[in-house]
């Protein structure tokens, strides 16, 4: 089989559309259509069905696109094996951060190993904890960072930094509450939420277990995906949140928010460097993960005095 018709039938399979995998390779529609046409002939199957424009591959356009994938990764191992000969680190790595690494932490250690290793092409995806490490455990992915360990004995966590969590509103809105207990306070106040799946709110879930509170009882204004969006929200006065020190620093610094220290609620939390074991890891990634430990050694999430 040609490996360009492999690679067009692929780039089909992930769009659903055979003009955007066109322009995914930089092909015409017509040389895509043509190269899956070839594929189908030479294999004596259909591998898509074509539904009016909607493009849907059939079981045997499904097994063919998980060998495909084998082939293309054996493809870039070799590469890059044959590049570690030469003491090149290269090739193209697929890595996942959840939301708080990956915007707060993963970008300036990047950007180091980048400038150590420049031949290697970085793809960055961004979910939640569990997200990211449902694609590890599916090799969609080669290694994550993530703020959350999940149960898999395939999967390695090495913890990489500390991580501390605080409890954060508007002053208005502690002023209207300050006055109350901490199990009380917490009970009583309007609650910004990340989603089900995030380190962070496992973390905080865990917390509040210790005082006999089930997370879901809170009462909740607003569940958000993205920690950036969750001060945006706790800044214009939505309620409280707990999220990781690092991404309201600014708020903090400026007095928009308040830290609501509860010596009694202790929320500190690690982020992890998470791969699969059975999976061969690509010399970049074997050098991504030491440079990942090396450098966040003495990288410490506070919270602002």
């Amino acid at each position: 089989m040609d490996i360009r018709k492999i690679e067009a039938f692929s780039k089909v399979f992930e769009h659903c559309s055979f003009s955007k995998a066109g322009k995914a390779l930089y092909l015409s529609q017509p040389t895509i259509s043509a190269h899956v046409a070839a594929l189908e002939q030479e294999l004596e199957v259909q591998l898509f069905d074509r539904i009016g424009r909607t493009v849907v591959p059939t079981k045997a356009g499904e097994v063919l696109y998980q060998h495909a994938q084998k082939i293309f990764e054996a493809s870039e191992l070799a590469i890059t094996e044959l590049r570690k000969l030469q003491d090149r680190i290269t090739g193209k790595l697929d890595l996942g951060g959840s939301t708080i690494p990956a915007n707060y932490i993963m970008p300036e250690i990047l950007a180091k190993f980048w400038q150590k290793y420049p031949e290697v092409v970085m793809d960055l995806r961004i979910g939640d904890s569990e997200d990211i490490v449902n694609q590890i455990r599916d090799n969609s992915l080669m290694l994550g960072v993530v703020g959350a360990v999940f149960e898999g004995q395939d999967l390695h966590f090495e913890p990489i930094v500390r991580d501390s969590l605080v409890l954060v509103m508007t002053p208005a809105l502690y002023a209207k509450y300050r006055h109350l207990g901490v199990e009380k306070l917490l009970r009583s106040l309007p609650w910004v939420l990340r989603e089900d799946g995030s380190g962070t709110r496992l973390a905080m879930a865990s917390s509040l277990a210790k005082f006999g509170i089930d997370i879901h009882s809170l009462q909740a204004v607003i569940v958000v995906r993205n920690a950036g969006a969750m001060a945006r929200c706790v800044s214009a006065g939505m309620g409280a949140a707990i999220t990781s020190a690092i991404t309201v620093n600014a708020e903090l610094e400026s007095g928009s928010l308040i830290s609501v220290d509860l010596p009694e609620l202790k929320m500190d939390r690690s982020f992890y460097v998470v791969f699969n074991r059975k999976r061969s890891l690509f010399p970049a990634a074997i050098k991504l993960i030491e440079f990942l430990k090396t450098n966040t050694q003495n990288f410490q999430v506070r919270s602002v005095s």
